[in-house]
C-alpha cells in the first residue's frame, strides 16, 4: 500500500463504527490479497509471503468481531476460517491457492456489510480523535484536509 493509501484508510479507521470498520478490514484484506498475487506473478516471494501474512492479520481482525450467535454466525465464520486455510496454504507453498475464490468471498461480504453500514447510527468506536475539517481551502483539482491545530484538550495520554 501506498503512504497515501495508509494514511486515507488511517482516517477512516478513526471515524468508523463496528459495521463501518468491518468494511475497512474487507477492504484492506483485498488489497493485500492482490498485492500478493502480483508480487508472485512478478516473482518476488517475500512480498508475496508478506502480503498474505498480511492479508491473514486482517482476516483475524475479522474473526475476532465475529458474533457466533446465530446461525449466520456460524456460518460467516466458517467462510473466514475457509480464507484462512487457504492463506496458509499459500504462505506454505509459496504460490497463490484459490485467492481469486477467497477474493471473491470477501468482496461479497464486503457488500453486504457496505449495506449494513448504510443504515447503521452507531457512534464512532474511537473518542477523542482529531477533527478533520474538509473543503476550508481548496487546490487545483482536490479538496485540502486539515485538522485542528488546538486540538482536544481531553485528547491524549494523562499522567
Amino acid at each position: 500500500m501506498t503512504k497515501e493509501q495508509i494514511q486515507v484508510y488511517t482516517k477512516r479507521i478513526t471515524q468508523a463504527n463496528t459495521s463501518g470498520l468491518a468494511v475497512i478490514l474487507y477492504e484492506l484484506t483485498s488489497i493485500y490479497i492482490e498485492e500478493g498475487k502480483t508480487a508472485y506473478k512478478a516473482g518476488r516471494a517475500e512480498e508475496f509471503e508478506r502480503s498474505i501474512l498480511q492479508a491473514q492479520s486482517f482476516l483475524q481482525e475479522l474473526m475476532s468481531m465475529s458474533k457466533m450467535e446465530n446461525q449466520t454466525g456460524y456460518d460467516v465464520m466458517s467462510l473466514y476460517l475457509f480464507i484462512n486455510k487457504q492463506l496458509l496454504l499459500s504462505i506454505v507453498k509459496k504460490q497463490p491457492v484459490n485467492l481469486d475464490e477467497c477474493a471473491g468471498y470477501l468482496n461479497k461480504l464486503r457488500t453486504s456489510f457496505e449495506k449494513l453500514a448504510e443504515t447503521d447510527t452507531e457512534e464512532p468506536l474511537m473518542e477523542h480523535v482529531q477533527q478533520v475539517y474538509a473543503g476550508l481551502t481548496y487546490g487545483r483539482g482536490y479538496l485540502n484536509e486539515s485538522v485542528d491545530p488546538a486540538g482536544d484538550p481531553n485528547r491524549g495520554l494523562k499522567v
